[in-house]
């Protein structure tokens, strides 16, 4: 007669060559059948059977058996991911993009994070409840409506709610503080700046530093970052060109040194511009003794200029001491687009030398500057 195993234990036999484990719970007999019957299997054995009776003991026991079988369950179908983490998913993997520092990304992430439960029935009246400008709400738009391709592809949505929202208008209005300056403005602010004329005793470094700078972007018309991020190795005496490929790009934590990371210019295009005389005279004493990769234009401390405080510590104070209106870093790139259009160049070429395409030139960054004086006679 075979001996009957006590309540809640588990007998270990060997049934066709193979390890089998047999017990009673809760008026329910249960066998498992494991691996063939050596006796490093066995080993094995008797560590299930001890955790199938503790488990017993605990009242945590599997009835499935799955805890028991040895199969591994996979992780990401136990545990599904929410809709937040599959968007942080496909922008770092899919977009090559990075929430904590991509400026539309983050804060596409930041607004579906307080919609809490998200799907494809409800998502279109989320975005739709928020309340923005055309412009933001087409950006978050587009950001949305190719993530919900990619929830599709990977089976987790059956159709795009966004495939036909239209976007919204948006009317391109001139901002006052990028106005282009006149040729009398930039001499004076030039003036001030090489001549220190408003700094005051307390100012620790004079604003003739930044004189350098503040011409290049006048001249040039280079967005701010990338005038900061401008190398050594990017100015070539041989060929007279100054070649602007890359930036130094704000992050969302500040426009300090320390925070601004290296990236490809704003629309990935690589431009030359003349390295005219008087651009070598201003910039050769700035270069002595620099490295290739180092930067042309630093800060009195040697790091990279931030134009946040060089806006509100110098040109916003110049700007105000001279009675010109107020006026942003940047509209020395919109002065620099009028002036090429108001001298006969071509706006293919404007657009070239600015790293933009005629369009744009023509829509955005130019202004009449000098106004004609007579009309086309009839």
């Amino acid at each position: 007669m075979g001996h009957k195993s006590s309540k809640g234990s588990v007998s270990i036999t060997e049934y066709k060559g193979r390890i089998r484990l047999r017990w009673r719970h809760m008026q329910k007999r249960y066998s498992l059948n494991l691996s063939i019957w050596n006796q490093l299997n066995l080993l094995q054995a008797k560590k299930t059977a001890l955790q199938i009776e503790q488990d017993i003991i605990t009242e945590n026991f599997d009835s499935t058996l799955v805890k028991y079988s040895g199969k591994k369950v996979e992780a990401a179908k136990a545990i599904p991911k929410s809709f937040v983490e599959l968007f942080e998913e496909w922008t770092k993997s899919y977009k090559q993009m990075d929430c904590e520092v991509h400026t539309n990304y983050n804060s596409c992430r930041n607004m579906i994070r307080k919609w809490g439960k998200v799907n494809q029935d409800n998502v279109l009246s989320k975005l739709n409840k928020e309340i923005f400008c055309n412009i933001t709400y087409n950006r978050r738009l587009t950001i949305l409506k190719s993530f919900a391709d990619w929830l599709i592809t990977k089976g987790y949505w059956k159709q795009n709610p966004f495939q036909l929202v239209q976007r919204k208008k948006v009317k391109h209005l001139k901002i006052a503080k990028r106005e282009p300056f006149t040729e009398i403005e930039i001499t004076k602010i030039l003036y001030a700046v090489k001549n220190d004329l408003f700094c005051t005793n307390a100012t620790r470094y004079k604003h003739s530093y930044y004189y350098g700078f503040l011409y290049f972007m006048f001249k040039t018309g280079v967005r701010n970052a990338e005038a900061i991020g401008l190398r050594v190795a990017s100015v070539n005496y041989m060929d007279k060109t100054i070649t602007i490929k890359e930036v130094m790009a704000r992050t969302l934590k500040s426009s300090c040194s320390i925070h601004r990371v290296r990236k490809e210019t704003k629309n990935g295009k690589i431009r030359q511009l003349p390295f005219t005389l008087d651009l070598e005279s201003l910039i050769t004493p700035l270069i002595k003794n620099k490295q290739p990769d180092d930067l042309v234009f630093t800060s009195p401390k040697g790091k990279a200029i931030d134009d946040h405080n060089f806006q509100n510590r110098v040109f916003k104070v110049i700007l105000s001491n001279l009675n010109i209106k107020e006026r942003t870093l940047y509209a020395c790139r919109h002065t620099f687009g009028s002036r090429c259009i108001d001298q006969g160049i071509t706006p293919v070429m404007t657009a070239f030398l600015m790293g933009n395409n005629p369009e744009t030139a023509l829509k955005r960054y130019t202004h009449q500057i000098n106004i004609p004086k007579d009309l086309p006679k009839i």
